[in-house]
């Protein structure tokens, strides 16, 4: 098997070889258009450059709203649990619940930068080989975690006041809507099609 393997990486990277030259060159050239284009626009006079330009805190927000990068659920939800953590008495439900806190801190930055690094994946590589399923991979994993701690979320509203429940409830929506956006930015990242994607992601696994 381990033969199979190497014969299959060895034609592939030998076809890579030939295919690569022939996809820079096309891109290079696209890339080339655009810019003689775009000099076209900005050369036509300085008010219609000043019009198109936007703000930088607008282009920040518009790019993690297309990478699924603001993990705004889980911020909420952050807050909702800490509330929780300083009502409730009960030391084990307490220790639960901060555990979780931790965890969605370390989840909100993996898969922030995951999909950054699966957005920015350089567009011969990814024809070629695919997107970057180890991050992928990433993702996924800390998508099941977050609906994990929904289901253990859920037994802890049954036995909590109302007050918690109130918190404890809107974290679960958090998470939920959380947990939704994540699939489907990581759909968007691994959609598209590659010459050999299926071997980089045998080979991931």
């Amino acid at each position: 098997m381990k033969i199979i393997k190497k014969i299959i990486t060895i034609s592939v990277i030998s076809l890579a070889i030939l295919v690569l030259p022939s996809f820079v060159l096309a891109q290079g050239k696209q890339q080339g258009q655009g810019v003689q284009q775009q000099d076209k626009v900005q050369d036509s006079t300085t008010h219609e450059d000043e019009t198109v330009v936007s703000p930088q805190g607008n282009q920040q927000n518009q790019g993690e709203q297309q990478t699924g990068t603001g993990n705004r659920g889980i911020e909420t939800a952050i807050q909702n649990l800490n509330r929780v953590t300083e009502r409730n008495n009960d030391p084990e439900v307490g220790e639960q619940v901060r555990s979780m806190v931790q965890n969605h801190e370390r989840v909100q930055t993996r898969t922030k930068t995951a999909l950054q690094q699966m957005s920015q994946r350089n567009k011969a590589v990814k024809f070629l080989l695919g997107p970057d399923y180890k991050n992928a991979g990433q993702v996924r994993s800390d998508v099941v975690g977050l609906r994990n701690d929904i289901k253990k979320l859920e037994q802890i509203k049954e036995g909590s006041l109302p007050a918690d429940a109130g918190d404890v409830q809107g974290a679960i929506d958090e998470l939920q809507i959380e947990a939704d956006e994540l699939e489907t930015q990581l759909e968007e990242q691994l959609s598209g099609f590659s010459l050999f994607g299926w071997l980089a992601k045998l080979l991931a696994n």
